[in-house]
């Protein structure tokens, strides 16, 4: 998946890292999106983990996906710390009021309004609609009640205007408990973190490489074998079959790859059918 949890990191300490960065949406249309079940698959493959720190930077997007993935990371038996690395808009600043505690660097924002729609019709389907939309938005405010330290009519107040709330604005209502200094700590642990991810696709693609004249060698052997299979002996045939198939073996284990794996059942069978002639 390459938005939700755009980015997902497990460390040796038993703590995930977790970036939403873009526009959160239902994930119909592909697996690859800021979605509930995207979270909710990615939380089951990091298994039992202590620590969850969230990194959000999104203007938000549908209401009932990140109201879903608020309450994922509240049932969560791991302590969320959230991080709001630019800004956290509308849908996403509910899911940023599920952490433990909420970090905001100085230069960070927040923004919440009361949750909107598309509708068309008659006066009757738009009064209808406006009720709707009355109740949907209770669930919005239920979720910014759990972490504000502000009553309910500021914080109505604040979402009726649409409101844009600094570092600072935010850690006096409770929408954030402690600001994070610009400072080069932070700028060295960002770069340190963009220059992991180039280490780490470029280790990937020499994996994929490495793998991949594996697969060339070892059919190689394959066409030497069945060229040959009257001049050698059956020792020979069973030695070379047994290092390609364990090599390509060793590979497809390493890369999860389904085509190593798929080429290393249909060698030993070769092999086989080889050595019963």
């Amino acid at each position: 998946m390459k938005n939700i949890v755009n980015k997902i990191q497990q460390s040796a300490n038993n703590t995930a890292d977790i970036y939403i960065y873009g526009d959160i949406w239902d994930s119909w249309w592909s697996d690859e999106t800021n979605s509930a079940i995207c979270l909710k698959d990615k939380l089951l493959e990091l298994g039992d983990i202590s620590e969850i720190n969230l990194h959000i930077n999104s203007l938000g997007g549908d209401v009932f996906e990140g109201l879903a993935m608020f309450n994922l990371l509240k049932q969560h038996k791991a302590t969320v710390k959230v991080y709001i690395d630019g800004i956290a808009a509308s849908i996403a600043s509910v899911i940023a009021m599920a952490g433990d505690e909420i970090y905001m660097p100085k230069n960070s924002m927040m923004m919440i309004h009361n949750c909107w729609t598309y509708e068309c019709g008659n006066a009757k389907d738009l009064r209808k609609a406006a009720d709707d939309l009355d109740k949907i938005m209770e669930a919005s405010i239920e979720s910014y009640l759990s972490k504000v330290n502000i009553e309910r009519d500021e914080l109505v107040e604040l979402l009726d205007g649409e409101t844009w709330l600094t570092a600072q604005e935010c850690l006096d209502k409770g929408f954030c408990t402690k600001i994070l200094p610009i400072s080069d700590d932070i700028e060295q642990s960002a770069s340190k973190s963009i220059m992991d991810l180039v280490v780490e696709k470029r280790n990937l693609q020499m994996q994929l490489q490495q793998a991949e004249t594996e697969v060339a060698n070892a059919k190689m052997e394959v066409v030497y074998c069945k060229g040959n299979t009257a001049n050698i002996s059956k020792e020979t045939i069973e030695e070379i079959a047994s290092r390609v198939v364990e090599r390509l073996n060793e590979n497809s284990s390493n890369q999860s790859n389904n085509e190593l794996k798929q080429g290393s059942n249909f060698m030993e069978s070769f092999f086989n059918g080889i050595l019963k002639k």
